[in-house]
Order: C-alpha cells, then sequence, then structure tokens
C-alpha cells in the first residue's frame, strides 16, 4: 500500500518601500529554492495559500508524495 505524505513551507515576504525591493526579491528567491528542493525530492505542490496583512504576505505552500 503506497502511502501519501503532506507537508507545508510558509513564506513570509515583508512589506517594503524602494529601498527594501532587495530584501523581498531574496524572501521570494529563497522561497524559490525551498519548493526547487523540494520538488527534487519528489514532493509536488498541490495548493498555494496567500494570507495578506499589513506588515506583508505569507506564502504557504501544501505539497504532496507518495511512497
Amino acid at each position: 500500500m503506497q502511502k501519501q505524505q503532506i507537508t507545508t513551507v510558509s513564506t513570509f515576504v515583508p512589506v517594503a518601500g524602494v529601498e527594501g525591493m532587495q530584501s523581498q526579491l531574496r524572501k521570494i528567491a529563497e522561497r524559490d529554492g525551498d519548493l526547487g528542493s523540494l520538488a527534487r525530492s519528489g514532493w509536488e505542490l498541490a495548493h498555494t495559500a496567500t494570507i495578506t496583512g499589513p506588515e506583508g504576505v505569507t506564502f504557504v505552500d501544501t505539497l504532496t508524495r507518495t511512497e
């Protein structure tokens, strides 16, 4: 019998002005790297939710894999 696994990855990207744009881009690149690493390990992105707030956006990525 195959076993399905589920995991989540959360990434917070803060609100920033022009001066903070590099910080935002680093956080987005970090998320991309995390998802890429998980994909190479057999995980598939199932869903992404975004939660916006006054201080930024949180991305919650849900991934699954079958063993």
